[in-house]
């Protein structure tokens, strides 16, 4: 589309817990048929605004860095599988988040979705289940599995920590192979106090 880019904000997962992430999407695979598993850039959707106009990124950018320069960096654990909406009806599978990291994380999430709003972008959703998605299961004409067992077997797995120390503003370009993702700017957390500036 001329003139607008694809953009979401989110939190990027690190290249060596992202190869954890590849390889339980393999042994996934060779128990579910019909998954187009997410590309290796693994991330947290902060929030996903669509086609922006060229002209607004910038006040995205800005707006994201200003929300994320208040809160202060943290750490979540990447563990457990998950679905939505549900086992039975899965059509997108996920690792979750826990730990200490949660509820700043949430915060963050608002903030930056109340900043892109602000200058005029809202997120296309603003429900949050933090999650990192790893593939989207294609709907046909079977029924969909009961991925309960699957579940259960995969709650304690775990890539172990991160500590979010930014947020990213990404452009996503649709392609024959799936979706790339192009950083356009970061958003460093700097727990600075409203009102300050650096």
């Amino acid at each position: 589309m001329a003139g607008k880019t694809r953009t979401f904000i989110a939190v990027a997962v690190p290249d060596k817990l992202g190869e954890k992430l590849v390889r339980l999407q393999s042994l996934l695979a060779v128990e579910l048929e019909g998954v187009r598993w997410a590309p290796p850039s693994f991330h947290v959707t902060l929030a996903f605004l669509g086609d922006v106009d060229v002209a607004d990124v910038n006040r995205v950018c800005r707006a994201a860095a200003e929300a994320a320069a208040l809160v202060e960096s943290f750490d979540l654990r990447i563990e457990g599988l998950g679905c939505f909406p549900d086992p039975k009806k899965a059509r997108v599978l996920w690792v979750g988040l826990t730990g200490p990291g949660v509820e700043p994380l949430a915060i963050l999430q608002k903030g930056v979705a109340a900043a892109v709003t602000k200058v005029g972008c809202p997120p296309e959703d603003d429900r949050f289940h933090p999650h990192i998605t790893l593939g989207r299961i294609k709907v046909g004409r079977a029924p969909s599995p009961d991925l309960t067992p699957l579940l259960r077997h995969y709650r304690t797995w775990s890539a172990g920590s991160i500590e979010v120390t930014e947020a990213v503003v990404f452009a996503s370009t649709l392609t024959a192979d799936g979706p790339a993702y192009t950083p356009l700017s970061t958003a460093k957390l700097e727990g600075r106090k409203p009102g300050t500036t650096a």
